[in-house]
């Protein structure tokens, strides 16, 4: 059985984020409880936002460039300001539907440029007067708020978003989280079940991986690419300048890294994990 200090080092655990705290509270919360020294999470949520948080311990912050990159779902409520029928609200939403053009709110932490942003699904739930629920499953780094105000532009009677939730970030979900203050004193079998060592993260994000011998580890945590005669063996598919994960022997992440080809160099070596 892994030493608690290490797993906690090298892994990430879901938060389902309550009402209130800001994104940088709910991980200084984790961090506490959890005797960790350095966090951080994959996607900021709104104080008045709840749900899911994926919050990386220790060394898994390294993997920070692909978690961040993950899909999320949410389940949002929309305040129209004038009723509409059923059919209207259905319209306006379904035209958000794939690659939209989103301009970021005024208080948002990235400078204010209109960028491109992908909405995979959209869907009414229900609609109760002039509150409407509906789920999204979209890109990161898509704006609910935004969608909501255009979405009461294009039914022509203005709307906010009143409630938000994110029910799931890439293959994790509100399924398997808790709240901050659960992990107060938490038993630690309990909490084991709870962590998920970056090596298992990473691969439910199926993202195309190396393994490399055990002679190789050593040489390559140091900065050396991955060469041919490095590999023992290899998974999924690669395109020129994708990362990779790379894993020794016994299935320990070594590094991430972006594949190339140059020779016999497959992949230099991005962030090694120690």
């Amino acid at each position: 059985m892994k030493d608690l200090h290490e797993l906690l080092n090298r892994s990430v655990i879901l938060i389902d984020k309550p009402k209130g705290p800001t994104s940088f509270d709910i991980v200084e919360a984790v961090s506490k409880a959890l005797d960790v020294k350095k966090a951080g999470h994959t996607g900021t949520l709104d104080p008045n936002a709840t749900g899911l948080m994926v919050i990386a311990l220790g060394e898994a912050r390294k993997a920070m460039s692909v978690l961040t990159g993950m899909h999320k779902e949410y389940i949002g409520t929309m305040s129209i300001h004038e009723d509409v029928g059923k059919e209207t609200v259905e319209k306006a939403l379904n035209e958000f539907q794939g690659k939209i053009t989103q301009m970021p709110p005024v208080r948002s932490a990235v400078a204010r440029k209109e960028r491109v942003r992908e909405v995979f699904e959209i869907e009414l739930i229900d609609k109760n007067e002039r509150n409407v629920r509906f789920r999204v499953l979209c890109e990161a780094g898509t704006y609910m708020r935004k969608i909501a105000h255009d979405a009461g532009e294009k039914m022509g009677t203005g709307a906010h978003l009143s409630e938000l939730r994110r029910t799931k970030v890439g293959p994790f979900s509100t399924e398997h989280s808790v709240s901050p203050d659960s992990l107060k004193d938490m038993p630690e079998d309990k909490l084991r079940g709870l962590l998920i060592p970056i090596e298992d993260a990473l691969r439910r994000l199926k993202i195309p991986s190396l393994t490399i011998k055990n002679d190789s580890v050593s040489k390559i945590m140091n900065g050396a690419p991955v060469r041919k005669d490095d590999i023992t063996g290899a998974s999924g598919n690669v395109e020129e300048g994708s990362c990779i994960t790379v894993f020794s022997e016994e299935g320990k992440l070594v590094c991430l890294a972006r594949y190339i080809k140059n020779g016999d160099t497959v992949a230099r070596t991005d962030r090694v994990f120690l």
